[in-house]
């Protein structure tokens, strides 16, 4: 007896059987929701970055404040007016370093008095995607201690430079 073959639903084509198919689907999905994925990562690194250099910075301010409250330079000896360069060269970051801002913004006039050492970085967030710049600042305050007034200025406000930099 000869098989009959029977014709209608049973038997799909080789066309519908590709437009049926998913193959191809997770990487058009991944495709979408990759770029947001990536932003987010590297947002997360940046944010990091960023936390990092803020540290930095408070560091550069308080390791300044208690050079300044005692008329010392960071680095050891009587302080002068490189004091800031100085400090701005203690920056741990070669991005950091050039370009970070001290400013001694209170000097003491006697024993007693307030020294404010003031540091600041504008990072750029994202660069790859110009999200802009962040401002981060620290600012740290304490009592001089030294006798007679200092041998710094608090007029002078350097930014770190890569080439003037030991």
């Amino acid at each position: 007896m000869p098989r009959t073959r029977l014709a209608g639903p049973s038997r799909v084509s080789g066309a519908r059987r590709l437009a049926r198919s998913e193959r191809g689907t997770a990487i058009v999905e991944f495709a979408l929701v990759a770029p947001l994925l990536f932003l987010i990562l590297f947002g997360i690194i940046d944010f990091a970055r960023a936390l990092n250099y803020y540290n930095d910075l408070t560091q550069l301010a308080g390791q300044g404040a208690r050079a300044a409250s005692v008329n010392q330079n960071p680095n050891g000896g009587a302080a002068n007016n490189l004091f800031q360069h100085q400090l701005a060269c203690a920056a741990s970051t070669g991005e950091l370093r050039r370009g970070v801002t001290v400013q001694i913004t209170t000097a003491p006039t006697i024993t007693g008095t307030p020294v404010t050492i003031h540091t600041a970085y504008a990072m750029s967030f994202l660069p790859g995607v110009g999200f802009g710049t962040l401002n981060l600042s620290s600012t740290q305050t304490e009592r001089y201690e030294a006798v007679g007034a200092p041998s710094y200025n608090a007029a002078n406000d350097v930014v770190g430079g890569a080439g003037t930099c030991p």
